[in-house]
Parts: structure tokens; C-alpha cells; sequence
């Protein structure tokens, strides 16, 4: 990784070459060039000292390369954007006639009732195993007709997320 910026102004810190804190009014916030993302990761400090701006800095610093290494992203895809890559996986298995075209247009289905629910701008690191507790209540209020409860375990063993 290296910084999308080289010189540094007059309040700005190099953190182990790659990274930097800045001063920004009277607070120190940590900044990383992330260059597969596209995008600076930026961390509050919480500090108006210069000397524990640096410690907290290489911390952090420390913190995001090792889960960069271990192969995590900074930034979190939406959840809209996780269905459409898990749908294109999906399309494959059609391709390679492991299912039908069919079943992934019922997967897409399914899917689309999951983001409406979740919302299509949630991050999926945001999501929390008891997110989907009240699905099927959803659903049922959701649409005009009755939704039987067999169609919602349906809908929930397509999910690619983990709810229950």
C-alpha cells in the first residue's frame, strides 16, 4: 500500500510511510490510502495530542493491514450489491446446468423480498444474526394476499445471509 498523497502539509504525520494523522481543528484523525478499495479508510483518534495521535495511528494502522492481509475488506459491500453477485454466481449454475433457469429466477425472487425488508443500502458487516426475526411478520403484512408460512422458510433457506 502506499499513500495516494506523498507530501505531507504542516499538521500532517507519516505513519510507518504508508499512512498519516492530521490535524483537523483541534482533533487528530488517523487516514489510509487503500488502493484495491479505491478509498481512504479514515478513523477518529479522539485526541487533541500529538503524541497519542501517532501511537493511535500506528495502532490502527497496525489493525486495518493485518485484517487486509487476512484477506477482509475495509468497506463493506450494501446488501443490494451482495445479491446481485451472489445472483451472477448463481447464473453459472444454470450455465453449467446445476439448476434451472427456473430456480434462479425463484432465488431472484426471494431475494428481492429479503432486500425489501433489510433495506437495499445495508452494509452486510452491519447485520446481525437476529436482523431477520421478524421476517415472516413482514412478509405477511407486506402484500395483499396471505403468505403462507411454508413460502417464508422457503424464502429464508434461499437467503445467502445468516437469519432465522
Amino acid at each position: 500500500m502506499a499513500l495516494k498523497k506523498q507530501n505531507f502539509a504542516e499538521g500532517e504525520i507519516a505513519i510507518f510511510d504508508e499512512a498519516c494523522v492530521y490535524k483537523r481543528g483541534e482533533y487528530w484523525p488517523f487516514r489510509l490510502w487503500l488502493p484495491k478499495e479505491n478509498k481512504y479508510a479514515r478513523k477518529s483518534l479522539r485526541t487533541r495530542s500529538e503524541s497519542t495521535a501517532i501511537e493511535r495511528g500506528r495502532a490502527a494502522y497496525l489493525e486495518i493491514y493485518g485484517n487486509l492481509q487476512q484477506g477482509e475488506s475495509y468497506f463493506s459491500i450494501t446488501t443490494k450489491e451482495g445479491v446481485e453477485k451472489y445472483l451472477s454466481f448463481r447464473k453459472r449454475d444454470v450455465e453449467l446446468g446445476h439448476i434451472v433457469k427456473g430456480r434462479h429466477a425463484t432465488i431472484a425472487t426471494h431475494l428481492q423480498h429479503f432486500l425489501s425488508f433489510i433495506g437495499k443500502d445495508t452494509k452486510l458487516k452491519e447485520l446481525e444474526r437476529t436482523d431477520c426475526e421478524n421476517y415472516f411478520y413482514h412478509r405477511h403484512k407486506s402484500t395483499n394476499t396471505k403468505v403462507k408460512q411454508v413460502t417464508v422458510q422457503n424464502e429464508q433457506s434461499t437467503r445467502m445471509a445468516k437469519c432465522t
